[in-house]
Formats: structure tokens, sequence, C-alpha cells
């Protein structure tokens, strides 16, 4: 079956300001200097132990793990409905899943945070299956176990992200790559993907090309 792996956070919805939230909560308990605005956008898409451990300037796993139990408890109560769709996503995943396409979620958040999100926005009835890695499971892996569990032909199957980690994922899985221009990677992350796209309306026009 033709399946599309979507990422979820700079893909499908726009999370930066409660990410940015929820980081800062954490910083102030962890009594270190919080973020700006502008810099919020670097620390999505890394594993969160990988981010917190560049903005703690230490390799402690312990002081790490507490920073990321921190900003879990704040972001899965209140930062992730400060939250937004990208304009037309919802439109595009629609005339997928009216395609015949089967859709997919392979997230770096915890499968419980990709659920509620999804849930918030009522958009979960689109995906048969949704994966998250909580920021344990490299999204290389993850995304290998996604095909597996699901049976998927790789020459049918296409991950669409917005960061090198999702361009990186498909590429060492053998599966084709969309990189969008609407999220919070830069444009050389996502220039080593089969196609670029620059707004969810041109989705399905670049899937048909790339898996039919």
């Amino acid at each position: 079956m033709k399946t599309v792996i979507f990422d979820l956070d700079g893909t499908i919805s726009d999370s930066s300001e409660g990410i940015f939230q929820s980081f800062n909560y954490a910083l102030d308990k962890m009594n270190i200097a919080t973020i700006s605005r502008t810099e919020v956008n670097r620390y999505i898409g890394p594993p969160l132990n990988d981010s917190f451990r560049s903005l703690l300037g230490t390799d402690d796993d312990d002081m790490v793990d507490e920073a990321v139990r921190f900003f879990r408890n704040d972001y899965t109560t209140v930062g992730y409905k400060i939250n937004q769709l990208y304009a037309g996503i919802d439109d595009a995943l629609l005339e997928l899943n009216n395609s015949g396409y089967r859709l997919l979620i392979a997230t770096s958040k915890k499968t419980e945070t990709a659920r509620d999100v999804l849930s918030y926005f009522q958009m979960d009835h689109y995906f048969q299956g949704i994966y998250g890695g909580a920021s344990e499971i490299p999204k290389p892996e993850l995304v290998q176990h996604v095909l597996a569990e699901h049976k998927c032909s790789k020459d049918i199957s296409v991950l669409v992200g917005d960061t090198h980690f999702d361009i990186h994922a498909a590429k060492m899985n053998n599966i084709s790559s969309i990189g969008v221009t609407w999220g919070f990677g830069e444009i050389v992350d996502i220039s080593m993907a089969d196609v670029m796209v620059n707004s969810p309306g041109e989705l399905l026009q670049h899937i048909k090309k790339l898996i039919g």
C-alpha cells in the first residue's frame, strides 16, 4: 500500500511557541538562563536530551533527565495546546486520505503527546499509526520500526519532514523524501531531499510523482 510518513512539529503544526515556553519553564527550574524566542527553532527536531545537553552545557545525564522531565511536565499539560496548524495542511491530508494513501506519523515526541496534539486538532483520524521516539529512539530507527510494523514496501513509501533528521532517516531506510520549507529546518538542511515543497497544497502532486 502506498504510504506517506509524516513528521509532526514543523511539518503539520507550528509548535514553536509552546515548545519555547516549555523550554524556558525547564531552564528556569534548573536555574539556567532562558533562551530568546528567536533561538528556539534550533532546538526543535533534535532529541530533547541532545537539546538540553547543549542548553545546560553538560553531559551529566541526571541533570539532562531532570530538565527533560520539567519540560515534559509543562508541555504535556499546557504547552502542546499552544500550537497551530500550518495553513492548508488539513486540506492536504484530506486529499491524500481520499486518494487512498496510508498516512502515518513518526515524531521525536512521545507517542502519547503526539496523539494529544493530533486529537486536539481533530486530525488523528487521518492516521493509521502514530509513533513517537520520546527523544530516545533515533529517527532512522523509528522510521525503520514504522515501515516494519506496517509491512510497507519501500519503493512506494515516502517521508515528509522539515529537518535534516527527517531526510537522513528516509535515506537510511531507502525510501523517498520530501522536505517542506515552511518548518523549522534551514533550506540547506533539507536540500538532500528528493523534492522540496513550499506549501502543503503541493504535496499530493509530488507524492504521486515519487510513489504513484
